[in-house]
């Protein structure tokens, strides 16, 4: 009986994850911020909760988190912000620049 709660419970999130707003795909560089195609070349959303990102020829895997309008890049404990504009495009702001999917 435990082991049938637990998958509903497994399931449950797996659907929630599945209907949220979650990313998917590359995202690629589309100008704006200084270091924009040169500090980060690429986002690779993974799945709901992982994306890997390439910067300076190295790729590093991060965790992120759509909050609202929001995405939050977490690396190594700290959080970078991008904002969800009306296009689906990240706007990583004067430092990062836009991003968008490929």
């Amino acid at each position: 009986m435990k082991i049938k709660q637990i998958a509903i419970a497994i399931l449950a999130c797996l659907l929630a994850v599945g209907c949220s707003h979650g990313l998917s795909g590359t995202y690629l560089p589309k100008g704006g911020g200084m270091g924009n195609g040169i500090v980060m070349s690429k986002l690779e959303f993974i799945n709901g909760t992982e994306v890997n990102i390439s910067m300076m020829e190295q790729t590093v895997r991060a965790n992120y988190k759509v909050d609202g309008k929001q995405v939050l890049l977490i690396v190594n404990g700290q959080q970078e912000v991008f904002n969800l504009d009306d296009a689906g495009c990240l706007d990583g702001g004067s430092l990062f620049g836009k991003f968008c999917k490929g």
